[in-house]
């Protein structure tokens, strides 16, 4: 509940400044479905996501997301570098470097109950119909 109203404050803050973020996500591929997440205080699905720390390089920020929401603890030089994606949400230009994680094994995911409530490989189609956040929808849509 505390997550969902710092959400909407945050959104009302960036209606106000219209701020210009950057963030990192991983796309994670197992067998050709990809591992999409539900945060507690969103409705759409997500990737593992989340802003750059100051100084923080997108790939390490991609690593520790990676690891904080979903257990998974990739190696350095495993995720590639796909592209990024400049979307709008609430009023602020999010820059999401996206990167790709392809696993021979399905990995173990653990989520903490809090921030990430759910998480699940799905094919791309499914979690489509399921309903995507707008830079997961231009990542798919770009492969």
């Amino acid at each position: 509940m505390l997550l969902r109203v710092a959400y909407r404050v945050r959104l009302a803050t960036w209606f106000v400044t219209r701020p210009r973020l950057r963030g990192a996500a991983v796309a994670v591929w197992h067998e050709g479905r990809l591992l999409v997440l539900r945060n507690s205080y969103r409705e759409l699905l997500s990737l593992p996501a989340g802003g750059l720390r100051r100084g923080e390089e997108p790939s390490e920020a991609a690593r520790r997301e990676l690891r904080e929401e979903v257990g998974i603890d990739a190696p350095a030089g495993a995720l590639r570098y796909a592209r990024e994606i400049v979307w709008r949400v609430a009023h602020a230009e999010d820059h999401v470097h996206l990167f790709e994680l392809h696993v021979e094994e399905e990995p173990a995911v653990r989520v903490d109950g809090r921030e990430v409530v759910w998480a699940e490989f799905l094919p791309p189609d499914e979690a489509l119909a399921r309903g995507l956040a707008g830079y997961v929808q231009r990542y798919l849509a770009g492969r």
